[in-house]
């Protein structure tokens, strides 16, 4: 009997170390007055941003208090039953005063009609307590007793910990944006809370700034990148009386804006709004070890109940000590938590442990377009002539006037220069202008780099063929960026959309799973058919809107499919949200990020395939783990109905079943199953070498003069 209790206790007091002192809690706290350990539904509050250290919430620490009582309780008694039982008595207080948060998880379970494992535990405990009373204070049974506690805060323990720690009001859309603004006073510009900004306001957005609100341009001209919003992939030109809108960048230029909405009035805000109503949250879910120890609770009492009336107290307790759930408990959270950490030895992060359940059912999987199935920064395709300049010095021309701009036109540019090995001549900071697009003086001559548009405020003839490549360039959602040399265009540059390296790779592997791929854009037609093509995606959609997103994936949903959604951008939080499993980018939206399940933390798509292989192990594991558990709970009621099993006999058969489930859920680390799949390098430039020749700086001033 004390082996088989001192087994109990050692696994318990290995996988409380292990859970108690190594896993930092991702939680938050319940509202006060609830019952202990399971947190109920997070409640959603529109674009709220989540402050506090978590770890420190009132639940964390009640759950981490009755778990450390526990386990003394635990280590009293079974020391006191070795070395002098009679003082096992001292033990009892502490015993009881860890059974109420027990007992009030329970009776809230009835409260809301559901037998909860807690309800099977509080019968075992109570049972054992009471066989230990009316047999003169048997100190083996308020060992059991202690036993059965110290699991049921350990399990909870561990749920608590693969518990969805996005479900916490995820939305963080205004880190995204600048938390003050500078508005135009009597000629001046002062730093303001952006709460404080009105509708009326001049807001002042200088190059390389976030714009704030949605509003109508006032005075000034400049390019605005609002692919993170809308998913188009080239910079807006806008000029005065054309609208912008919050969490967009301007990449050059210089604008004063009326503000026509700010706050939870602007589009971006509204995509918030729409994100936080979407059907089917993720909060209602419940993880798969949760789901079959709840199941676990009726035939548990029923085969208890049977052993009472035909064995008597002993074996009823014995089969209740025994349960099925409180194993599968803790092998299940345990499994998840190894498999969240092998998968952020491989740079992906697992916010939330179902959706390494979801992506086992995935059979479809949507992509963005824009940032996740290409780069932000697109590259120099064909350059057109137009006069007596040959390509190289043409690029060289362009390439020393945008070498001061940070944006990704100018970065393309620059880097196409680079790779020829060009030398760029240096600007003449006195004549550096910047609207549309960029004037300026290198090596004695004029040249001006931009639009068409640019090209014809500025007097510029641009010829027929020029006219006809900028067409057909459209169409194809090519940019055509004008390079005019004194007063004559010289030629055209063309961008086109940089296809990220590891794309093709990573749909050839997402093929051989026999998986349904598809493209929804907000970018134009022609470009993302052309995408799709070119990476053998049958299916897309372009031209969506961000709630049409969401839409069409609860179509794909209805037609009974669990989608799989890529994005990166504001305007995908919507369809993350909806989506079965959500995976973006590190470096994408923070809106997208805070959204997403699972976050590829290099930026790229080269773990993709080895998200899947993760998730297939996953649910592997967990099926053996279940097996064991379910093998060695129906032993020990058969044991107790065929072999008179006791207590304490039961207790040692469900311990090696305990370890049996704990080693399967530390098999992988041990198997070394986090090996890194074998990766093309992608190679990037420094900011460096886009940029030698120094970056736009953003003022950080209170106040500054209009210039």
């Amino acid at each position: 009997m004390i082996i088989s209790g001192a087994v109990v206790a050692a696994s318990g007091v290995y996988l409380g170390a292990k859970a108690f002192g190594l896993l930092p809690s991702q939680h938050r706290a319940r509202k006060k007055g609830k019952s202990l350990v399971i947190a109920p539904k997070a409640e959603e509050k529109s674009l709220s941003v989540v402050e506090g250290d978590e770890e420190h919430d009132e639940e964390v620490k009640a759950l981490n208090h009755y778990l450390t009582v526990s386990s003394g309780v635990l280590a009293v008694s079974l020391g006191t039953l070795v070395v002098f039982p009679a003082a096992h008595i001292i033990a009892i207080p502490p015993l009881l005063y860890t059974l109420v948060p027990m007992f009030m998880d329970a009776y809230d379970g009835l409260k809301e009609k559901k037998l909860k494992p807690s309800l099977v535990d509080s019968i075992a405990v109570c049972g054992a307590l009471t066989l230990g009373l009316v047999n003169n204070l048997n100190p083996f049974f308020f060992m059991a007793g202690a036993a059965g506690v110290f699991l049921y805060f350990l399990s909870a323990k561990l749920v608590l910990k693969t518990k969805d720690q996005s479900i916490k009001n995820l939305s963080n859309l205004f880190g995204e944006q600048s938390r003050f603004a500078w508005v135009l006073q009597d000629g001046v510009e002062i730093e303001v809370p952006f709460d404080e900004v009105k509708v009326g306001d001049i807001v002042i957005v200088s190059a390389g700034e976030m714009i704030p609100v949605d509003g109508s341009i006032a005075s000034g001209i400049g390019s605005v990148d609002q692919r993170m919003l809308t998913g188009e992939s080239q910079p807006v030109e806008k000029g005065v009386g054309e609208s912008v809108f919050a969490a967009t960048t301007l990449l050059s230029g210089h604008l004063q804006i009326t503000v026509e909405k700010a706050g939870a009035d602007a589009v971006a805000a509204q995509i918030g709004e729409i994100w936080s109503r979407t059907a089917d949250y993720k909060t209602g879910i419940e993880t798969k070890g949760e789901q079959l120890s709840n199941k676990s609770v009726i035939p548990t009492l029923g085969a208890s109940s049977l052993a009472l009336v035909t064995l008597g107290p002993i074996g009823a307790t014995a089969i209740l000590l025994s349960n099925f759930s409180d194993a599968i408990q803790l092998s299940a959270p345990l499994s998840t938590l190894n498999f969240l950490h092998l998968a952020a030895k491989s740079g992906i992060l697992i916010k939330d442990g179902r959706a390494l359940e979801g992506l086992r059912d995935v059979d479809t999987v949507v992509f963005d377009k824009t940032g996740t199935l290409t780069l932000d920064e697109p590259h120099v395709g064909a350059i057109h002539l137009s006069a007596n300049w040959s390509e190289d010095e043409l690029l060289s021309f362009a390439a020393a006037t945008e070498v001061k701009q940070s944006h990704p036109v100018a970065k393309a540019i620059v880097k196409a220069a680079k790779q020829r090995n060009l030398e760029l001549q240096p600007l003449n900071e006195a004549s550096y202008e910047v609207g549309y697009g960029i004037k300026a003086q290198v090596d004695n001559r004029w040249v001006r780099v931009g639009s068409n548009r640019f090209m014809t405020s500025e007097g510029i003839e641009i010829p027929e063929h020029i006219q006809q490549q900028l067409t057909e360039g459209h169409t194809l959602g090519y940019t055509l960026i004008m390079v005019a040399i004194d007063d004559e265009l010289g030629g055209a540059i063309t961008l086109q959309p940089t296809i990220r390296p590891e794309a093709k790779a990573m749909i050839e592997g997402l093929k051989a799973r026999d998986l349904s791929l598809c493209i929804i854009s907000g970018d134009h037609e022609l470009p993302t058919k052309a995408l799709a093509n070119e990476l053998g995606i049958e299916q897309y959609f372009a031209e969506t809107l961000p709630e049409d997103k969401a839409t069409l994936i609860a179509q794909l949903q209805d037609e009974g499919r669990k989608v799989c959604f890529i994005g990166d951008g504001i305007n995908d939080t919507i369809a993350l949200k909806q989506a079965n499993v959500s995976i973006s980018l590190s470096g994408a939206a923070s809106a997208a990020t805070d959204t997403a399940q699972i976050i590829m933390m290099d930026g790229s798509l080269n773990y993709l395939n080895h998200v899947f292989d993760l998730s297939n192990e996953y649910d592997n594991n967990l099926r053996n783990s279940y097996h064991s558990v379910l093998g060695g709970s129906l032993l020990c009621v058969g044991g107790v109905f065929f072999f008179h099993f006791g207590i304490f006999s039961a207790l040692s058969l469900q311990a090696l079943t305990l370890m049996s489930s704990v080693g399967n859920a530390f098999l992988p680390l041990l198997k070394g199953a986090d090996a890194k799949p074998t990766l093309t390098p992608v190679e990037h430039m420094t900011d460096a070498e886009f940029e030698s020749g120094g970056e736009h700086v953003v003022s950080t001033s209170k106040t500054r003069n209009i210039t």
